[in-house]
């Protein structure tokens, strides 16, 4: 059986990592193989996973309480690995993720400080079993010049609305993880141009592939 690939997309506010993964889709979509790729986002991606996307992201008066903010995520990411991705690996596709546990590290765990990275790892272990992305795209933009960006966004949601600290602390925690794993981290400059990002990461997609 032929082996799939896992591949995900990683970055924090405004590094026009969802243009990106929209580029990226017509380009896939161009090839003559183009059903042997699936999407996936996290949160979402299956019908339990989109329920706890909205609460996630557009409750403004009832919020969640960080560790249940940690946990939801941590919900939706094994109901997608096990209804769709591992499916989907097991099938030989090649399954790309708008975000995946990484997010979790730098979000929940650094900018949130719910649990330190080592728990959080230990915590995903549960979670996602032996389904890792081989290898990961990572839109590296500072803060600032995500905040310039995010000025013409509009409207936000709630993760999107936390301030700079909180923003430079999701930075920190991508930085952490890409030293961390240097092998599987693929860094992108996202302060170029769409159609200079975009290049950046077709030549290196097409190297996967």
């Amino acid at each position: 059986m032929k082996k799939g690939l896992f591949i995900s997309i990683e970055g924090g506010e405004a590094c026009g990592k969802s243009t990106q993964v929209n580029l990226l889709k017509e380009y896939i979509n161009s090839l003559p193989n183009k059903n042997d790729f699936i999407f996936v986002r996290e949160p979402g991606g299956t019908s339990l996973g989109e329920e706890i996307r909205n609460l996630l992201l557009n409750y403004n008066e009832d919020k969640p309480l960080p560790m249940t903010e940690l946990l939801l995520f941590c919900a939706a990411r094994h109901q997608i690995v096990e209804e769709v991705i591992r499916p989907a690996l097991e099938q030989g596709k090649v399954v790309i993720a708008d975000r995946f546990f990484d997010s979790t590290i730098a979000y929940q765990g650094f900018a949130r400080n719910i649990m330190n990275p080592e728990e959080i790892l230990k915590l995903t272990q549960l979670i996602i079993g032996n389904v890792r992305p081989e290898k990961t795209f990572y839109f590296k933009l500072t803060p600032q010049e995500a905040f310039k960006r995010k000025s013409n966004c509009a409207p936000l949601d709630r993760i999107e609305l936390e301030g700079m600290d909180f923003h430079e602390r999701v930075s920190q925690g991508y930085d952490y993880i890409a030293n961390l794993e240097p092998e599987r981290f693929i860094i992108i400059d996202a302060s170029k141009s769409i159609e200079e990002v975009h290049t950046q990461m077709i030549n290196k997609f097409k190297q996967l592939i």
